[in-house]
């Protein structure tokens, strides 16, 4: 009888091993509210599969019936708890979404092992688990990754596929599944992906699969060591209880996310042998074997293989084999396109029109290409295509047909998620390299129109940009290589909307200067501007792509070529002066001009630009849009405040929002926005004249606007953020100093904690705008350093000297860099070095590098600029002539009444 128990408990303990991760399971369904049934199931599903009775049966079960119970009394709290998480609904967790797993999946068990011991260790904490498999396209990591999901779902408490193939794309996907799951709208994408990670983090045990990661200038040696890591981390969860993987092309730069990578190759010779076996039904080794070699025993090969012989129903052993072998050798090289080509010679024999789909989709990305989308717009495809689109039921077999030959795939059922199809790059390839120049006329042409006509014709709206987000990679596909010529019969491609191109570059490129992604802007203006050079479209048209160019390059600070490409747009203007649709444009080139000239000091110069502006639209009244008139006078404001001329650029300002009236936060959202920039602007007078109250009120006002308008990771947001944290860094310091003039102890006791807040809420807010920024350092270094100021300053008030040095060091490189040693942006990062120089008792170099910045300010902007107000006061402080001093400070207020005029304050 002892014996008997005693092995009863030895097989307890080897069940136990064996289902303890179908309990966990259990356990975290009961949490988020599953019934106790589905835990009990789980577990016995374990008992059934290991064929358990007897003595062990008996045991085992009871033990079940205890654990079920208490776990439905622990578990009831903690599922109200989950339910009430700030930021969240209840709503159940979204089902899989994971690509259907082949059934001919074989092997791989080495690589399957990896991805276990990495992904799901038996020892060692538990937390954020990372592997990424690697290989060239078609070596099956896709189909990896799915069997890997597949196999492991009752073990997930969530499992989600999303596609990677650039950034903006896992973006959608990641911002699509906190909607499924119940996250609460925000417009910020920030703060939507930072309650997705937290409810990740409180709900353990997911899976996500990023796959296809793809990561622009990831393979860039000029920018040293590749690390995707740095590049990845914003769109990975930081933390919690959960696995991801990674499927990729990129070889090399995972080692600080997954130290021991998975690289995946062709089959071995066992295991492209069962799989052939799997595929075609067949024991003929020695002819399967002949066909792994002929090619190469590539995965994506022996695939399009199998297919094939199973829809031409040709049987192995049979002289059909033989003749399939034989064309095959009669093929490309390559072991992908034989395959191909002689699937496509099929099913393009039996339904010629799968094969013009394939043709329109080897144009588009090779993944989400939506069905919605193909019948919404299919007037604009040619017309075989068209005439079976028409009928439903007749397109759905086609596009069967195609996936039974594994030539396309199909994702989503269409009631809980879209139909998109997709294609394989390799078969994209293929498929482009098989077209004449007609046909590559004809399917490249009809793709542009097809995504130019679902492009929204807004895409600087909001409303717009998810759409537009969805549709960014098929932009890029479509304009990589478009055929653009003109047609000889009439009826095909530019003949039927030879602008379609040249729209949906002028579109794409709208929506990248909305996002304030001006290089990328920058590359679709250019190409539609050579496009429109070569006659496509009128010559407004080409005024407009180049006084676009001009605007990226001048935010780019590019300001030689911003100058020259809008001097080709006024020309182009001037060339037609009594033409009245050339006077928007005209007007648009003055203001771009005028700011150009601003940022070279040449304030007169661009005031009288401005002026020109301003006098068209005076001269059109309301028949223009008014705010565009009121943004010119905005316009013309910001150059009297460079120039240290505050009043007038006050009496800007207000010109300006008298034209959009004065409704708050009511009328149309251009006009919110719009007032919201005004009092940036205002507030930024303020802040020049010392007066750190309205400032502060009128910057968080703005700040409120912006961030509930457009967003927090917005670039318009981060700049009235770092505007308002250099304001509360001045008030902090000044509470600190009067702290120390006090000699009251409950006095100094509140103006330090008044210090302490403000420094903080600076902090706070100039965190998000660093990394926002810093993002784009490489492309717009100077947006970066002004950051950098602001940064080194507040460092300086928290009492991190030698960092506030490092910091102001590294935004004067970036500015002389970019504008020359004698631009006055240097001389502002010198002013405030200067004080922090000081503070660390260089006397010396503060005013050496207060001296430099004073003779820049004079050469450049003049004797009573406002910037030299500072510069001058820390000067005094570092003077040891009190005369000396006193004269310093009577320069510094002299020029700071003159900023407030007969209204200064005593």
């Amino acid at each position: 009888m002892s014996v008997s128990i005693s092995g009863a408990f030895t097989g307890v303990r080897k069940q136990f091993a064996v289902t303890r991760r179908r309990f966990a399971v259990g356990i975290r369904r009961l949490a988020t509210g599953t019934t106790a049934v589905s835990a009990l199931a789980i577990a016995l599903m374990g008992i059934i599969k290991e064929k358990t009775s007897g003595p062990v049966l008996v045991v085992f079960v009871a033990l079940i019936v205890l654990a079920v119970l208490s776990l439905v009394l622990v578990a009831r709290p903690a599922a109200q708890e989950s339910a009430t998480a700030e930021g969240t609904a209840v709503r159940a967790v979204p089902p899989n979404n994971l690509p259907f797993r082949s059934r001919y999946f074989v092997g791989r068990k080495k690589e399957m092992a990896r991805l276990e011991r990495t992904l799901r260790p038996e020892k060692g904490p538990r937390g954020r688990r990372v592997s990424v498999v690697h290989g060239t396209g078609g070596v099956g990591k896709s189909q990896l990754a799915t069997a890997y999901a597949h196999g492991t779902l009752a073990e997930h408490s969530l499992t989600r596929w999303l596609n990677a193939t650039s950034p903006d794309r896992l973006l959608c996907d990641l911002l699509e599944l906190a909607t499924l799951i119940g996250i609460t709208y925000h417009e910020s994408k920030t703060v939507v992906l930072t309650r997705l990670w937290s409810w990740l983090r409180d709900h353990p045990d997911w899976l996500l699969i990023y796959d296809n990661v793809q990561l622009d200038g990831a393979e860039q040696p000029d920018e040293g060591p590749v690390d995707h890591q740095r590049r990845l981390q914003p769109l990975l969860p930081p933390e919690g209880v959960g696995e991801i993987l990674i499927t990729t092309q990129l070889r090399e730069g995972w080692t600080g996310l997954c130290p021991d990578p998975v690289e995946l190759t062709v089959y071995d010779e066992e295991d492209g042998l069962a799989f052939l076996r799997k595929r075609t039904g067949s024991t003929a080794d020695e002819r399967l074997r002949g066909l792994g070699r002929q090619l190469g025993w590539q995965p994506l090969a022996l695939e399009q293989a199998g297919a094939y012989i199973e829809q031409a129903e040709i049987g192995v052993e049979d002289e059909d084999f033989e003749e399939y072998l034989r064309r095959l050798s009669a093929q490309s090289a390559d072991s992908d396109a034989k395959t191909f080509e002689l699937a496509i010679e099929r099913i393009g024999a039996q339904q010629p029109a799968a094969e013009d789909l394939m043709r329109l989709c080897s144009f588009l990305a090779s993944e989400d290409v939506p069905r919605a989308t193909l019948f919404r717009y299919r007037s604009v495809l040619p017309d075989r295509l068209r005439l079976v689109m028409d009928d439903q039921l007749a397109f759905t077999r086609l596009v069967l047909k195609l996936v039974d030959h594994s030539l396309m795939t199909r994702h989503g059922d269409g009631r809980t998620e879209p139909v998109t199809y997709g294609i394989h790059p390799r078969v994209q390839i293929f498929i482009r390299s098989r077209l004449t120049g007609h046909e590559r006329l004809e399917w490249s042409q009809a793709a542009v129109r097809l995504i130019e006509a679902a492009f929204p014709l807004a895409p600087d709206q909001l409303e717009s940009r998810v759409a537009c987000d969805r549709l960014m990679p098929h932009v890029d596909a479509v304009t990589a290589e478009p055929a653009w010529a003109a047609d000889n019969d009439g009826e095909l491609g530019a003949a039927r909307d030879p602008e379609a191109l040249v729209r949906l570059l002028h579109r794409a490129g709208s929506y990248q200067n909305h996002r304030c992604e001006w290089k990328s802007a920058l590359a679709y203006f250019a190409r539609e501007a050579e496009l429109r050079g070569l006659g496509t479209g009128s010559e407004q048209c080409l005024a407009t792509a180049h006084l676009a160019i001009a605007r990226q390059h001048y935010l780019l600070a590019h300001l030689d070529t911003a100058e020259a490409a809008c001097g080709k747009a006024l020309a182009l203007c001037d060339a037609h002066k009594d033409d009245d649709a050339f006077q928007q444009v005209r007007a648009q080139c003055c203001r771009q001009f005028g700011g150009i000239l601003r940022e070279r000091n040449r304030f007169r110069e661009a005031s009288g630009y401005l002026e020109a502006a301003l006098r068209i639209y005076e001269l059109q009244g309301s028949g223009w849009e008014v705010i565009d008139w009121a943004v010119t006078e905005q316009e013309a404001g910001m150059i009297h405040r460079n120039a240290g001329r505050h009043i007038d650029a006050l009496d800007c300002y207000e010109r300006a929002g008298d034209l959009v009236g004065g409704g708050g936060s009511t009328g149309l959202e251009e006009h919110v926005v719009f007032r919201a920039m005004l009092r940036r602007d205002v507030g930024i007078v303020a802040q020049d004249r010392g007066d750190l109250d309205t400032a502060e009120r009128e910057l968080t006002a703005a700040h409120e606007v912006f961030r509930t308008k457009r967003g927090e990771e917005d670039f318009e947001t981060a700049q009235v953020a770092k505007f308002l944290a250099d304001v509360l860094r001045r008030k902090g310091q000044q509470c600190k100093a009067a702290s120390r003039r006090t000699r009251n102890p409950l006095r100094k006791r509140t103006l330090r904690a008044q210090a302490q807040a403000h420094l903080a809420r600076a902090h706070e807010l100039l965190c998000p705008v660093l990394a926002l920024l810093g993002k784009r350092r490489t492309t717009e270094a100077h947006t970066y350093a002004a950051c950098l100021n602001k940064l080194g300053s507040l460092q300086w008030a928290q009492g991190q000297l030698h960092r506030a040095i490092d910091t102001l060091r590294e935004a004067e490189e970036i500015y002389v860099t970019a504008y020359g040693p004698d631009h006055h942006y240097r001389a502002k990062t010198l002013s405030r070095l200067g004080p922090v120089l000081r503070a660390a008792g260089d006397r010396e170099g503060a005013e050496r590098e207060l001296r430099t910045a004073e003779r820049i300010f004079v050469a450049s902007l003049g004797e009573d600029h406002p910037s030299l107000v500072a510069v001058y006061e820390f000067l005094a402080d570092c003077a040891q002539d009190p005369a000396r001093a006193e004269e310093l400070r009577a320069r510094a207020a002299r020029i700071h009444r003159s900023l407030w005029g007969k209204s200064s304050p005593s």
